[in-house]
């Protein structure tokens, strides 16, 4: 695999867990297939009393090394799972001090993507872990984010990537995404348009009117693009109902659901409500979360 330096690399936080090594073997998997180089993180979220000696002996080994070592242990294993997979993929590691919710936003800073695991917990158990370190990347990465909550569906026929179109410009870059990787993965376009229902009296009167506005919406989202991928088929869904619950359902078949952001930083982007947010915790597939606005590193056909 010919690398030249400087490439922006794919950046995946490794764990010793099933939801880590699952995020590993996807980003291998994209890296390998874009052809861009990975970079596999692990982070040392040092407890209290970590430099206390083991023992009264000082030629002991010291419980910080122990942490230490096994950080990097973790990282060899996911080194290796990655050689086994991929051989010619360019790969380097990086053992880095401070809890993960720290220390991964900032890797992103010159990625092409950055891929995180997500452990199946309850809802408010995996907020205050995973979905909080997911939370804190998407908020301030300039590059897409990638939440491998589920493994992606390959044996669907067609395969499928499902991505959400609510007709503003931040889901232009999401809808940008989807067909390259589309391109690139000879698979299908779902591209979904979700309608919040009608409430109180004036509820189910106006679905029609309501699809026939989502139909124009979608229309003028992916108008050219059919033309830019012509080897992309595309289906265009327009469903009313709630923009967490379609769009996981969609993807419960899907290679990956992708969408977009209200912008990264401050508030706006750490929004609990926010549909990205909700994904984070529900899709059923990988979870491509892009922001809303470009940034040079962000992946682009070859």
């Amino acid at each position: 695999m010919s690398m030249h330096e400087g490439t922006p690399p794919i950046v995946v936080g490794v764990e010793p867990t099933d939801a880590g090594r699952l995020a590993v073997v996807w980003a291998a998997d994209e890296a390998a297939r874009r052809r861009l180089p990975l970079r596999l993180v692990h982070t040392l979220d040092w407890p209290t009393g970590a430099g206390r000696k083991l023992g009264t002996n000082a030629n002991r080994q010291t419980w910080s090394e122990r942490f230490r070592n096994a950080g990097t242990r973790t990282l060899d294993e996911a080194r290796a799972l990655v050689a086994a997979r991929h051989p010619a993929l360019v790969t380097d590691t990086a053992l880095l001090d401070g809890a993960p919710i720290s220390v991964l936003p900032g890797q992103a800073r010159g990625a092409a993507m950055i891929v995180v695991g997500s452990r199946r917990l309850s809802a408010a158990t995996e907020l205050l872990a995973t979905g909080s370190i997911a939370t804190a990347v998407t908020a301030h990465a300039g590059c897409p984010v990638v939440v491998v909550r589920e493994p992606e569906h390959t044996s669907a026929d067609p395969r499928t990537i499902v991505v959400g179109v609510d007709g503003s410009r931040r889901s232009e870059p999401a809808v940008a995404y989807a067909f390259d990787e589309a391109s690139r993965r000879g698979a299908t376009i779902v591209a979904v348009h979700v309608r919040q229902p009608s409430t109180g009296l004036m509820a189910g009167l106006h679905t029609g009117e309501e699809r026939r506005e989502g139909r124009i919406r979608l229309a003028e989202t992916l108008a050219g693009w059919s033309e830019k991928y012509p080897d992309v088929p595309v289906q265009r869904e327009v469903v009313v109902g709630h923009p967490v619950k379609v769009l996981a359902g969609a993807g419960e078949h899907a290679l990956e659901v992708v969408v977009g952001t209200r912008g990264h930083g401050g508030f706006m982007g750490m929004l609990l409500g926010s549909v990205s947010q909700g994904l984070i915790h529900h899709a059923r597939c990988p979870l491509v979360i892009v922001p809303a606005s470009g940034d040079e590193n962000a992946p682009t056909r070859d």
